[in-house]
């Protein structure tokens, strides 16, 4: 079986995290089909039309159509010509999809229109979840309305997330809920020491609540902080670091690659998450991959992952109520075998495979 991804969302030299996800999805995928990927790439530094090419450094076979982006009507046309560009080169290399897999309605509505083969959507964006401060415009509520109705099966990434997608009034002819991926060749099992070695991972922005978790770092004796990730808040978070008394025990490592990342997860004794929203946070499976207990706040799709055996939970935006979940986490004992073993039986490479083999296989046959 052939399938091809289409995405406004993958990782590319300038924004090496971007859309990361997404690829692991396709990895995951091609461990049953054969898989190739169309990145439409939105680039707010583009000019003129959009370019094509083939990216030569990637696992699976992948063309990236690059053109300008803004919320203008003209950039909505270029985002269909971008597609349309894309087609053709996918076409011309022989490559015939027997499933489209489009992430983001923004990517399945061309998706939709310039192919014939089944359409899957897997819907990511956290804009549905009642805690997200943005709201569809309506041209973009249209347009997830068109997708959805198109596609032959949409699979958001959390059940919160499909109740959310409902609670707005758009509808699919079938709704199966698909986590996002975890590497488990790279996020294994860890040391069990019990360090005060606590970690955080994930962009320096609004949502992901850093300057909630700063303070609450100063009510924990003796533990220290190591965030990856970077973002347009970090400047700031350094200078609040240095405000709450902690910026001795915080350090701020930048992006990292994943198999860093891996590695310090391996070595900390406890993740921590303190976002204001978020939606099925890729982090936390990785850290429960590697048998790390997480304490998170209780937003989004994160209660489906968080529980009474794997961590703690706790209300957002509340410095002192995290202190206190983390504290209690530090003083639990967890099984770190017990933690991973779960992880990677739910939101492993072979687990998320299977499942979109089943979906493809479905569709298909039913067509």
């Amino acid at each position: 079986m052939k399938v091809l991804v289409v995405t406004t969302a993958y990782p590319t030299p300038a924004a090496p995290a971007a859309g990361v996800f997404v690829r692991e999805h396709a990895r995951a995928a091609a461990r049953h089909a054969d898989v190739a990927v169309l990145h439409l790439d939105r680039s707010h530094d583009h000019r003129g039309l959009p370019s094509l090419q083939r990216v030569e450094d990637e696992e699976l076979p992948t063309w990236r159509v690059t053109y300008p982006w803004s919320p203008t009507p003209v950039s909505a046309v270029l985002h269909f010509v971008a597609a349309a560009r894309g087609r053709l080169a996918v076409r011309r290399a022989g490559f015939r999809p027997d499933v489209v897999h489009a992430h983001f309605f923004l990517a399945a509505v061309p998706a939709a229109l310039l192919w014939r083969a089944p359409l899957v959507v897997s819907e990511h964006w956290s804009v549905f979840l009642p805690e997200d401060p943005l709201e569809l415009t309506p041209l973009l509520r249209r347009a997830a309305e068109f997708a959805y109705r198109r596609a032959d099966v949409v699979l958001p990434v959390s059940e919160a997330l499909r109740r959310g997608i409902e609670a707005q009034g758009l509808a699919a002819r079938r709704f199966e809920i698909v986590r996002n991926v975890v590497d488990t060749q790279l996020f294994t099992q860890g040391s069990s020491a019990r360090n005060g070695r606590l970690l955080a991972v994930g962009l320096l922005y609004e949502a992901k609540g850093y300057d909630v978790l700063l303070p609450a770092l100063g009510g924990l004796d003796g533990v220290e902080l190591d965030i990856v990730g970077d973002g347009p808040l970090r400047g700031e978070l350094e200078r609040l670091a240095t405000a709450s008394g902690v910026a001795d025990r915080v350090r701020f490592h930048g992006l990292q690659p994943k198999r860093e990342v891996a590695r310090m997860m391996r070595e900390a004794q406890l993740f921590v998450l303190a976002s204001r929203y978020d939606n099925n946070p890729c982090a936390v499976m990785e850290a429960l991959a590697a048998g790390l207990p997480v304490v998170a706040t209780a937003v989004g799709g994160v209660p489906e992952l968080v529980t009474a055996a794997n961590g703690r939970l706790a209300q957002p935006g509340d410095p002192e109520a995290l202190a206190s979940e983390i504290r209690a986490a530090f003083e639990a004992s967890y099984d770190r075998a017990a933690i991973s073993a779960d992880a990677r039986a739910r939101y492993g490479m072979e687990a998320i495979g299977d499942q979109l083999a089943h979906v493809y296989g479905s569709i298909v046959r039913t067509k």
